[in-house]
């Protein structure tokens, strides 16, 4: 990062997701809004501005493992999501995934009020997908087995008759994947289904990638409607209005930056 003639505060965010979102709603005359492409680079160009005591430098980050495994950068100047991503802060608000049902799936049945069609209906079957493989995700990171958990084709794990994972099929199919993995597959299914009991939680676990990944198995097996799990994140981003944005926990907690005045943030 360089000032140059724009003597407004830096964002930092993570990718162009997060752009997608904060670009539409942060103060224009104030911030400008700087995707750091992945979060070790956002944090690396942190960490060099803090030391040099650059001034207006602010971030927005995933909370990812935050508190569950040590080594999260911590600074008053950044803020994280109140879940593991912006996305899965996304699939929590109101009527967010109604709306990118509504868009997609009506010609296959979707109905609002139709049996299957709630937005509690919807959340639980997504994050029963998705809460196996973060699990998996957060064993690989916090014992460092070196499991290759991104993009994971969730498609493969689940069964199309009730939209339940398949534990064997999930440990097998991550294994396939995971050329350097330091781990047989006995020991990791036990582990796996271990840690699985101790949580009560299981959104916590879950990323927003994985969370749109189901939501498009579920609206292929319930509504007959093929859709992209990029199109499915593009959709529920779109979808986050501005009363909708203010329920996220980021836009109160970053007000913390200038004594709780949000308005010298966000537009208002």
């Amino acid at each position: 990062m360089q000032r140059t003639n724009d003597a407004r505060n830096f964002l930092v965010v993570e990718g162009d997701g997060d752009v997608a979102i904060f670009d539409r709603y942060v103060a224009p005359d104030r911030f400008t809004v700087i995707p750091a492409n992945g979060k070790k680079r956002a944090c690396d160009a942190l960490a060099l501005a803090f030391a040099d005591n650059f001034e207006g430098v602010y971030s927005i980050l995933d909370r990812d493992w935050l508190e569950l495994i040590p080594g999260e950068m911590r600074d008053p100047r950044i803020v994280h999501t109140d879940r593991y991503d912006l996305d899965v802060c996304v699939f929590y608000l109101p009527g967010v995934y109604i709306s990118v049902a509504s868009s997609f799936c009506v010609r296959g049945g979707f109905r609002v009020d139709a049996s299957g069609c709630s937005e509690t209906a919807i959340r639980n079957l997504c994050i029963a997908m998705a809460f196996p493989v973060g699990v998996l995700r957060y064993i690989s990171e916090r014992d460092g087995l070196q499991l290759r958990m991104r993009d994971f084709p969730l498609h493969l794990v689940v069964n199309e008759n009730d939209l339940t994972v398949d534990t064997d099929c999930l440990v097998s199919t991550t294994l396939n994947r995971s050329k350097v993995a330091t781990i047989e597959f006995q020991s990791l299914k036990d582990t796996l289904l271990e840690e699985m009991t101790g949580i009560s939680d299981t959104a916590r676990y879950c990323s927003g990638h994985d969370i749109a990944r189901a939501f498009s198995i579920l609206a292929k097996q319930r509504w007959s409607t093929t859709i992209s799990v990029d199109n499915v994140e593009r959709a529920a981003r779109t979808a986050v209005s501005w009363e909708k944005f203010r329920k996220l926990s980021v836009y109160l907690d970053s007000a913390r930056w200038f004594g709780g005045n949000t308005a010298l943030v966000w537009i208002e």
